[in-house]
């Protein structure tokens, strides 16, 4: 416990540290590159590069924070645990592929951060050995690795400029767009969207503090972080990709958190909408607004799912959002944790949330983008507000349906859900006020009733399918739950043909009549010539005095 504490400490003045550095970096405009050459071969530069910018040091700062929160408070939830000390390397190796995938500007270096985050991510949620949390990590093992490819693919494709460091590559105007592209497939598969999203609700198996890491700040958000250092070179076509698929995510996973009763998956949804909103605001110019509203995002995404965490931990570990009900009378204090970081999630004024996320959505009213583009852009603020009103009904309003209850009372726990309430109420305006970030907009009164127009065409729209009995109701919510399907094609579609055939070679070989004729009879008569041998060997006194002559026959020759 004491070395936690002290790491739990370390952490929290390193965020300062790196917090307070990253503010003068800003402020002065000022970059370091620290590097180290090995060798040179084929006119390419081996070389090992650190780069010190406000974004990576701002960036730092925020995973230094909420990881040194998630260690003090798993010195409360994982205190029974038996392999807790596994679970404390294990994120200790998170921080440190964070701290290699923000800080090298190689991406011959930068794979080993990307590795190292899907690799921990996999044991992590393989953690608690159950079939589930084992088929939800091959999936997740399974499309990193495929963001891995691309990773591969882009590197190679960089040797035709001499260098991996894209601080170099900047002085191009433009890059090789397969080059590019590659890299945008990875970044994809890494922040989970379409059609890459399927394994993002399946590593909820992972342990809550975990979540609270994983889905905040850390291996969803290299993606994005990835595409902010490349926004330069996204070509029109590029843009228009991403666009689409940005809006396809955030449809996705605004129904699938709709349509959803298992708490951490309906945050985890959050969570992939959140980061189609960053990228949308990314390809539509606001880069740097789109990386303070994934600092922003940090902060109080973590705070939901620690709070998440007590409430799973308080009712014995149910999940299900319909056994939940007065959970403010249970626990006000997490409760009231978990109201503010679900407004900063809202966009509420005036939280955290809603200082970037209320500007990104002024600009991209005030861009040149197609008006059907903006309406599904405003429909996927619609249903984030639905599914936060409905998550606050199940929880606060509902009676109880669950009678046993585990009262906890950890002051590690709280202490740090506290710290983070603390920043997701002040972070968003210091961002803005410490960097000096002034954004003047004018917002047109028409866009201000969209979302009242949403509520009141799909209320008479679900009303007119209710009243006409038609079955396409009811596919429709199960085509909506169930993420398009897409769990089903990325992981049942292409695994059982594997399965369907090693089955089939396993009942001809292993179960058939080859079993039977070949390796059978080979074993038995390899076991009969060794009991031959063995019976000639023990009861032989023939053998007992050729032995005995061949042993004196070498001690002579020696």
């Amino acid at each position: 416990m004491l070395f936690v504490l002290n790491i739990n400490f370390f952490f929290f003045f390193v965020f300062i540290l790196f917090f307070l550095v990253g503010l003068m970096f800003h402020l002065y405009q000022l970059s370091l590159l620290l590097t180290y050459n090995f060798f040179f071969m084929n006119s390419c530069n081996f070389s090992l590069i650190f780069l010190l910018d406000w974004l990576s040091l701002m960036f730092l700062s925020v995973v230094f924070l909420i990881s040194g929160c998630v260690f003090l408070y798993s010195l409360g939830y994982m205190s029974g645990d038996s392999y807790v000390i596994r679970f404390y390397f294990l994120v200790f190796l998170f921080v440190c592929s964070m701290f290699f995938l923000i800080m090298m500007p190689d991406l011959m270096c930068l794979i080993l951060g990307w590795d190292g985050l899907g690799l921990v991510s996999y044991c992590l949620v393989i953690y608690y050995q159950s079939d589930v949390s084992l088929s939800s990590g091959y999936l997740t093992l399974f499309i990193n690795r495929l963001g891995d490819l691309f990773l591969i693919l882009s590197i190679c494709w960089c040797m035709n400029y001499g260098c991996w460091h894209y601080f170099y590559l900047f002085s191009f105007d433009n890059l090789n767009i397969y080059m590019i592209f590659f890299l945008i497939l990875a970044c994809l598969t890494k922040s989970a969207q379409f059609p890459f999203s399927s394994w993002l609700p399946a590593a909820m198996a992972a342990p809550t503090p975990l979540l609270s890491f994983l889905h905040s700040s850390t291996l969803v958000t290299a993606g994005v972080y990835l595409i902010i250092r490349f926004s330069k070179f996204l070509s029109s076509d590029l843009i228009f990709f991403l666009i689409n698929l940005s809006l396809l995510t955030v449809l996705l996973s605004g129904f699938g958190a709709l349509y959803e009763n298992d708490l951490s998956k309906i945050i985890a949804f959050s969570t992939m909408g959140q980061l189609s909103f960053m990228i949308f605001s990314i390809v539509m110019g606001s880069h740097y607004l789109g990386f303070i509203h994934l600092l922003i995002h940090a902060i109080f995404k973590s705070l939901l799912f620690l709070c998440s965490g007590i409430f799973i931990s308080l009712l014995m570990g149910s999940q299900d959002i319909r056994n939940m009900g007065n959970l403010g009378l249970q626990s006000p204090l997490i409760s009231s944790c978990f109201l503010i970081s679900l407004f900063s999630l809202c966009g509420v004024p005036f939280y955290s949330g809603f200082f970037s996320k209320d500007l990104i959505i002024e600009l991209v009213v005030l861009s040149e983008i197609n008006f059907f583009y903006l309406l599904i852009f405003f429909f996927s603020i619609y249903l984030t507000l639905v599914y936060s009103f409905r998550l606050f009904y199940f929880l606060f309003i509902c009676k109880i349906n669950f009678m046993i209850f585990n009262l906890i009372d950890n002051k590690y726990m709280k202490v740090s859900c506290l710290f983070l309430l603390f920043m997701s109420i002040i972070f968003g305006s210091c961002q803005f006020w410490l960097l000096d970030l002034c954004y003047v907009n004018v917002f047109d009164e028409y866009y201000k009733f969209l979302i009242i127009f949403f509520f009141i065409y799909f209320f008479i729209y679900f009303n007119v399918f209710t009243m006409l009995n038609m079955n396409l109701s009811s596919f429709i919510v199960y085509f909506l739950s169930q993420m398009w399907f897409l769990p089903f094609f990325s992981s049942t579609f292409i695994v059982s043909k594997f399965f369907n055939k090693s089955n089939f070679l396993f009942s001809l070989i292993d179960l058939g009549w080859t079993e039977y004729l070949v390796f059978t009879t080979i074993y038995n008569l390899i076991k009969n010539l060794n009991m031959h041998l063995d019976s000639l060997h023990l009861n032989s006194l023939k053998m007992y005095m050729l032995s005995y002559l061949m042993f004196i026959f070498f001690i002579l020759m020696i």
